[in-house]
């Protein structure tokens, strides 16, 4: 197995690197902006198109400013590679449909890189809980102090914005932790005098339960979920980004109890790529293409 890397980002030096390197996949990177360092790169290029001709690896991970998202997962798709896509996968529902109709006429992988779910806190919530199905409300708060006005986050050139930014974070969570069908979604964005959304909102209701959640560029750092069923209620820090070397806490909250149990260190990008290798090896891609569709169409929702 070779990885074509497209981006030397900060995203894949603090946690896709590592993970390749401890799973000894050999991997290049393509870089215009960046001088790479790092020797286990087999082959290193300064030109994505020379990039794809070249390459000789099966997979390419697109780690790029999300407006070159698009066109570069169509084109590896095109050359027939399988493809992964930092998150937000496109800025467009019809993009995401056109790579779709691409990966699955040509039988390969189309996955987007939303991972958070893959960590240990959260399975084991849903075993406390006795799964998904017992939740009756979830409430997720997501915000991160303002970023810098030089920062991709804050540009509309690179397809910047909290929607783009925290969008996936809200779509997934609907998708894995609503239950039954959704029966009504409302929502709201903010904006600033340049139009970029800074701050947004989501309500659902779903057959058997429902989400809440805020989602916000300024304001005191909060990353949290609140799981609430009849009989107890979990909250999880970090939820959204939790970190690969740090153990983490379940907070349990019951009968006017409370009670921590500790969730050792897990790798999420680790295992969301495990997932990857295991789709590759048996050729089975319907769960990332459900799963992208699912996500792009509740973002394409929030206005």
């Amino acid at each position: 197995m070779k990885v074509l890397i497209l981006g030397y980002s900060n995203i894949f030096r603090k946690r896709i690197l590592n993970v390749l390197l401890k799973k000894k996949i050999n991997f290049c990177v393509a870089s215009k902006s960046v001088s790479i360092k790092n020797k286990n790169s087999f082959v290193k290029f300064k030109n994505y198109k020379d990039a794809l001709n070249n390459s000789k690896a099966n997979i390419v991970y697109i780690s790029l400013a999300n407006s070159l998202h698009y066109i570069w997962a169509k084109r590896a798709l095109e050359k027939n590679y399988h493809v992964i896509v930092d998150k937000p996968i496109t800025l467009k529902l019809k993009e995401v449909q056109k790579l779709l109709k691409i990966a699955k006429k040509r039988n390969k992988l189309l996955a987007e890189a939303t991972f958070f779910n893959f960590h240990k806190q959260l399975t084991k919530s849903l075993k406390i809980l006795k799964s998904e199905k017992k939740i009756k409300l979830i409430n997720t708060n997501f915000i991160i102090p303002q970023p810098k006005l030089n920062s991709f986050r804050m540009s509309k050139k690179f397809g910047g914005g909290c929607l783009a930014d925290m969008g996936p974070y809200a779509a997934a969570t609907a998708r894995i932790l609503g239950s039954g069908k959704l029966i009504n979604m409302t929502s709201n964005t903010y904006k600033n005098k340049k139009g970029l959304i800074t701050s947004f909102n989501v309500s659902c209701k779903f057959k058997k339960n429902y989400y809440f959640g805020y989602f916000s560029f300024g304001g005191e750092y909060k990353n949290n979920m609140m799981l609430i069923s009849e009989k107890q209620n979990i909250e999880l820090n970090n939820v959204f980004s939790p970190p690969s070397n740090k153990k983490l806490d379940v907070i349990i909250k019951k009968n006017n109890s409370l009670k921590i149990r500790k969730v050792e260190k897990d790798d999420i990008f680790r295992n969301f790529f495990q997932e990857v290798l295991m789709s590759l090896k048996k050729n089975r891609y319907q769960i990332f293409y459900k799963r992208i569709l699912l996500d792009a169409k509740f973002r394409d929702k929030i206005r």
